[in-house]
C-alpha cells in the first residue's frame, strides 16, 4: 500500500524512477549503492508466491512470474539500477544518452537494424519495445509477440546486447546528438519548468536538486564514445541489473535461457564508489516562487521536506504506511469538499505524502487557483491543515476512508486474473527499486484488512501530525506575477501572507449528514422483450423491448468478475444548439453529482463499492458509461437510471467547471501543441466548430440553462441502447434492463446526417504562439475518407504506419532534427467523405519549413512510388499483434462493436473480418491508396511557431 506520490514529483521524478537502496549495513544510510539480494530477504514479509527469484554466479538477478494476459505473450524488462544520480558533474545526461545509443548498434544488431527487426516479428516500436531513464534506473522493455523458443531466445539476445554489447560507434554518437537535443527541446514545457524549480528548491543540498535526467547542454554537445563507454562499463555490470519477465510461457524453459545468455556477463571495471545523496535542511520556512505565464493557472501549496533514515520492508512499516494512507484519503476528501463549495477560490486541491529513495520525505497540500485569489487559497489551505492538525479527523471520515481502501483491495483480488504482464513487470521493478516486497492481491488483502480493522482514529491523527516536519515550504507558482513592494521580494511577500493566514483561529471540521443511495423508487412497470436475436459468429445477443429499448449483451472471460455498461442515446455534438455545449456538459454533469446527491455525497455512498459511471458527449451520441464488479450489476443499473432520470445541473459546479476550462484554455494558448487543438484542428476541418476546441468567446456565451435544456429531454425521451460486456449473469442483466428502462415511453430513433467538410487542400495555416517554450510544431495533412468502408479504413491505417516509418528514418535517423514524429489516419464516423491522414513533427522553429517540405516529399514519394514488401510486413505484423490483443478486451467489444450497433449494424460484422482482412493487405493496395490521397499539391500545412521576442 503506497501513499500517493506528490504531484510535482510524479511529473518529474517519476519519468519513471524508484531507487534500490538494498542496504547491507547502517553505515550506508546516506549513500546510494549497488543493491544486493532481494527486499524480502531483509523482511518479515513474504513476496507473491508465484514469483521465481534467481541469482547467477556473476551476481545477475532475475524475477519470473506466470501471467495469461495478453495471451501467448511475454513481457521482459531489463532493469539497470543506474540513472542520472550516478553521473558525475562531467557526465550529466549520459545515462539517458546511453539509453538512446543502445538502440543504435550492438553486437548482434548493427546501427539502424534493431527497430526494423522488432517490426518484422510483430512488435510496434514504442508500445512493444521502448526504454526510459530517470534518476536511479534505466529500464529496457520488450513485450514479445509470442512465447516460441526462438522468440524468447531472440528477445534475450537483445537484452544481453543492452547489458554488455553496445557498440557506441563515434559516428552514431554524433548522429544521436541532434535527436537528444531535440528531445530536450520537445520536453520543454511550463509543467517541466515548474517541476524543476520545485525540485531544485525543495531538495536543495541533495543530488536530486542537481541531476536533471536530460542533462546539460555543455555535456550533451561534447559527449563522445569514450565518455559514454566509461559510464556504461562502470554501471552496466551484472550485479547491478535485474531481468524481470512476466507472461504466458513455460518459466522453467525461460529460466534456462536466461542462465544461458547472462551467465557469461562480467564486470569490466572495479566496483564504483557510492555516491553521497546529500541532505535537505532540517528546519526553516522557505518560499518557492516562479512566474510562469504558460502554466495557465497558479499553484499554491504548503509542503514539508525532511531527511529519512532508511528502513527495511517490515510488517511494522506496512502498518505505518496504512495509517498514512488512511490519513491521506481523509485529507483529500476534505479538500474535495472545499473545492466544491460555492465561491471556493480553488479549482482543484490534493494532499500527498511519500518517501523517495528511502531517504527524503515530502508532504504536500496544494491547490490550483487564479492569480487574484492566491492569498485566499493560501488561507484556505492553512485553515484546512490546522483544522486537521489541531482537531484531527472524525469517526465518519475514518470509516469512509477505510471503506474506500478496503473496497479497492477486494477489487484487486477479484480482477487479479485480468492483470496485464506489462503492468505486473513495472510493478515488480517499482517495488524492487523501492526496496519493498511485491505482494499478490490476496496477500495485500490478508495483510491490510486486519491492519485497517485494528487501527484507531487516534493513531491515524497522530500519524498525520508526524507527516509534517520542521522544514516548511510555501509555494506560489504559475500565473501570479508578484512585483516587489517597498523592497520586499516575491518570496518575502509569500512568507508574509503565510504568517497572516496562520494568525486566524480555526474551529473543528463540521461533519456532514450521511447520504443514501439508491433513492429513486424502482419503476413499477417492467418492459417486455418483443424480439431476440443471436449473433453466433461473435457470441453476442440482442434484445429489443416493446418501448424500443435495445439491449446488446456479450459475455467474456477476458477480465473475470468485471462488467462494463454503456447507455447510448441522442445525437451528441451533432445536436448542439450552441457551440461548446458538449464541452461544458462533460464538465458539468460529473461535478454536479446526481439530483439528490452532490459529487462528494455520491463518492461517499459508493465508498464500499467498485462501481462508477461517467458521462461523455460523442460526435454523434451521448453516452453514460459504467463499470463495476459482477456482483454489483444492479448498482450499475441504478446509477445509470438515476443519471438519466434525476440528473443534476448545479450552479456552483457550472461556475467551477468554467473556471477550470478557462485555466485549461490558458495552457492551450501558451503551447504549440495546445494551439493545434485551438485552431489547427478546425483549420483542417474547413472551419467546422465540431473539430478541435470551441473558441472561448463562444463557450462563454453558453449558460447553465442552455446545457440543462439541451440534455434533460434527451435523457428522458430519446431512444435508448444499452450495451453490456464482461463477466455477468445474462438473465440478471436482462431483468435489470427491463425493470429499470423497459417500461418508459421513449421516442423513436431519428437519423441525423453529418455535414460536408471542406478540407483546405493546398493551403497553409501559420501561427505565432506566445510561449516560453522554444519549439515548433509542423503538421502536413491529406484528405482521406470516412470510416464506414472498413476495409479501406484498415488500409489507410496501414498506409499511415508506412509513412510513420519513413518519417522515422528520414526526420529522426538521417536528418537528426526531431525526437518526436508520428503519422496517423483519422476517418470520420459522422461526416461523409471526411478523414485526415496527418504527419506531425515537433521541431526547432528554424527547421520548420524545411521539415514541412520533407513531409510533403515523403507523401509524394509514396504517391508516385511503390510500397515495398518489407515495408508492408513491418507495418502489418505489429498491427496484427495489436489486433490479437485488442479482440481479447472488453473495451474493444463494447466500444468498437456493440455500442451503436443498432444504428450501424455493420459494426457486428467487423470482428469476423478484422484479422483475415488485415492479413490479406497487399503492397499494391497501399501504393494505390497513396497515389489516390497523398499527392503533395493536395496537402494542407499547419506551422505553429513560438512568437519572436520583441
Amino acid at each position: 500500500m503506497h501513499v500517493q506520490r506528490t504531484r510535482f514529483l510524479l511529473a518529474f521524478l517519476l519519468i519513471s524512477f524508484f531507487v534500490a537502496p538494498g542496504l547491507t549495513n547502517a553505515s550506508s544510510a546516506t549513500k546510494l549503492c549497488i543493491s544486493q539480494g532481494w527486499p524480502h530477504e531483509q523482511s518479515d514479509l513474504s513476496p507473491d508466491p508465484s514469483l521465481v527469484f534467481g541469482t547467477l554466479e556473476n551476481g545477475f538477478r532475475y524475477v519470473l512470474m506466470p501471467n495469461q494476459e495478453p495471451k501467448g505473450r511475454v513481457a521482459m524488462y531489463l532493469n539497470v539500477q543506474s540513472g542520472s544520480l550516478h553521473e558525475t558533474e562531467k557526465q550529466r545526461g549520459l545515462a539517458h544518452y546511453l539509453e538512446h545509443m543502445l538502440f543504435e548498434g550492438s553486437t548482434h544488431y548493427p546501427p539502424g537494424t534493431l527497430v526494423e527487426y522488432f517490426q518484422s516479428i510483430g512488435m510496434e516500436h514504442g508500445n512493444d519495445t521502448n526504454a526510459h531513464t530517470s534518476y536511479n534506473e534505466t529500464v529496457y522493455k520488450l513485450l514479445l509477440p509470442d512465447d516460441k523458443e526462438k522468440t524468447l531466445n531472440d528477445g534475450l539476445v537483445v537484452l544481453t546486447d543492452y547489458a554488455a554489447g553496445a557498440l557506441l560507434l563515434e559516428e552514431e554518437v554524433e548522429k544521436e546528438r541532434g535527436i537528444i537535443l531535440a528531445e530536450k527541446q520537445t520536453r520543454d514545457s511550463a509543467q517541466r519548468r515548474v517541476s524543476r524549480k520545485s525540485i531544485e528548491q525543495a531538495f536543495a543540498g541533495t543530488l536530486v536538486a542537481q541531476r536533471d535526467v536530460i542533462g546539460t547542454d555543455k555535456v550533451l554537445k561534447t559527449v563522445d564514445s569514450a565518455l559514454l563507454r566509461q559510464y556504461y562499463e562502470t554501471w552496466y555490470r551484472p550485479e547491478n541489473m535485474i531481468l524481470v519477465a512476466v507472461g504466458d510461457t513455460d518459466l522453467g524453459k525461460l529460466e534456462k535461457l536466461i542462465t544461458k545468455h547472462f551467465s557469461g556477463l562480467k564486470a569490466k571495471t572495479p566496483a564504483p564508489s557510492c555516491l553521497d545523496l546529500g541532505q535537505v535542511a532540517d528546519s526553516g520556512t522557505e518560499a518557492i516562487y516562479l512566474f510562469e505565464s504558460d502554466l495557465g493557472y497558479t499553484e499554491v501549496s504548503l509542503d514539508s521536506a525532511w531527511n529519512v533514515a532508511p528502513q527495511r520492508p517490515t510488517k511494522a512499516e506496512a502498518v505505518l504506511d496504512a495509517k498514512k494512507y488512511v490519513a491521506q484519503v481523509m485529507m483529500n476528501n476534505r479538500l474535495q469538499h472545499l473545492v466544491n463549495q460555492p465561491e471556493s477560490p480553488m479549482t482543484k486541491a490534493s494532499f500527498s505524502s511519500d518517501v523517495f529513495f528511502g531517504r527524503l520525505g515530502y508532504t504536500s497540500i496544494d491547490a490550483r487557483t487564479s492569480p487574484e485569489q492566491w492569498r485566499d487559497t493560501l488561507e484556505t489551505l492553512s485553515v484546512a491543515l490546522r483544522q486537521a492538525l489541531q482537531f484531527g479527523f472524525g469517526e465518519a471520515e475514518f470509516t469512509r476512508a477505510k471503506n474506500e481502501i478496503l473496497t479497492a483491495l477486494k477489487k484487486e483480488v477479484q480482477v487479479a486474473d485480468s492483470r496485464e504482464s506489462k503492468t505486473l513487470v513495472s510493478g515488480i521493478i517499482n517495488t524492487l527499486n523501492d526496496n519493498e516486497v511485491f505482494f499478490s492481491p490476496d496477500q495485500k488483502l490478508a495483510l491490510f484488512a486486519p491492519i485497517l480493522e485494528n487501527m484507531t482514529l487516534a493513531e491515524v491523527n497522530q500519524i498525520f501530525q508526524e507527516m509534517w516536519h520542521a522544514r516548511r515550504l510555501v509555494k506560489v507558482i504559475g500565473t501570479t506575477e508578484l512585483k516587489p513592494e517597498t523592497g520586499a521580494s516575491p518570496e518575502d511577500m509569500i512568507i508574509k501572507a503565510l504568517h497572516k493566514a496562520e494568525q486566524g483561529e480555526v474551529a473543528a471540521w463540521e461533519p456532514r449528514a450521511k447520504a443514501v443511495f439508491p433513492y429513486l423508487p424502482i419503476p413499477e412497470k417492467a418492459g417486455k422483450v418483443v424480439t431476440q436475436r443471436s449473433y453466433k459468429d461473435i457470441g453476442a445477443e440482442r434484445y429489443v423491448f416493446e418501448n424500443g429499448l435495445v439491449l446488446n449483451l456479450k459475455q467474456t472471460d477476458f477480465q473475470p468478475n468485471e462488467i462494463k455498461v454503456t447507455a447510448t442515446l441522442g445525437h451528441g455534438r451533432l445536436a448542439e444548439t450552441k457551440p461548446g455545449q458538449a464541452l461544458l456538459a462533460e464538465k458539468l454533469l460529473p461535478e454536479s453529482g446526481l439530483g439528490k446527491l452532490t459529487k462528494e455525497q455520491l463518492k461517499e455512498v459508493l465508498a464500499p463499492y467498485s462501481s462508477s459511471i461517467e458521462f461523455e458527449v460523442e460526435k454523434d451520441s451521448f453516452q453514460v458509461q459504467g463499470k463495476g464488479l459482477r456482483n454489483e450489476s444492479e448498482l450499475l443499473f441504478q446509477l445509470l437510471y438515476t443519471q438519466l432520470y434525476d440528473p443534476a445541473f448545479r450552479k456552483n459546479a457550472f461556475e467551477r467547471g468554467m473556471q477550470q476550462i478557462r485555466q485549461a484554455y490558458a495552457q492551450l494558448e501558451s503551447s504549440v501543441e495546445g494551439m493545434m487543438h485551438l485552431q489547427g484542428e478546425r483549420f483542417l476541418a474547413g472551419g467546422n466548430l465540431r473539430y478541435g476546441v470551441v473558441p472561448l468567446e463562444l463557450l462563454e456565451k453558453v449558460t447553465l440553462t442552455d446545457v440543462e435544456q439541451w440534455l434533460r429531454p434527451v435523457f428522458q425521451e430519446s431512444m435508448l441502447e444499452i450495451s453490456v460486456v464482461g463477466d455477468f449473469d445474462d438473465k440478471e442483466v436482462l431483468g435489470l434492463a427491463g425493470r429499470y428502462f423497459g417500461g418508459q415511453t421513449r421516442k423513436k430513433w431519428q437519423e441525423r446526417e453529418g455535414e460536408s467538410i471542406t478540407f483546405p487542400s493546398g493551403k497553409t495555416l501559420s501561427l505565432d504562439v506566445t510561449t516560453q517554450s522554444k519549439k515548433g510544431m509542423v503538421t502536413v495533412a491529406w484528405l482521406t475518407d470516412d470510416f464506414w468502408d472498413i476495409s479501406r479504413t484498415r488500409r489507410l491505417n496501414v498506409l499511415a504506419s508506412v509513412l510513420n516509418d519513413r518519417m522515422r528514418k528520414l526526420i529522426r535517423e538521417e536528418l537528426g532534427v526531431a525526437y518526436s514524429q508520428y503519422a496517423y489516419n483519422q476517418s470520420s464516423l459522422v461526416d461523409p467523405g471526411f478523414g485526415v491522414l496527418r504527419s506531425v513533427v515537433v521541431v526547432d522553429p528554424s527547421q520548420a519549413e524545411m521539415v514541412a517540405g520533407k513531409l510533403k516529399e515523403l507523401g509524394g514519394q509514396l504517391a508516385t512510388g511503390k510500397v515495398t514488401k518489407d515495408e508492408l510486413e513491418r507495418a502489418v505484423e505489429p498491427t496484427l499483434t495489436s489486433v490479437r490483443d485488442m479482440v481479447r478486451t472488453n473495451r474493444y467489444w463494447l466500444n468498437s462493436v456493440l455500442v451503436q450497433s443498432s444504428r450501424h449494424p455493420q459494426r457486428l460484422e467487423w470482428p469476423t473480418t478484422i484479422q483475415p482482412d488485415i492479413a490479406s493487405i497487399t503492397a499494391d493496395e497501399i501504393s494505390g491508396l497513396a497515389a489516390r490521397y497523398l499527392q503533395p499539391e493536395k496537402a494542407a500545412e499547419v506551422l505553429l511557431l513560438p512568437a519572436k521576442e520583441k
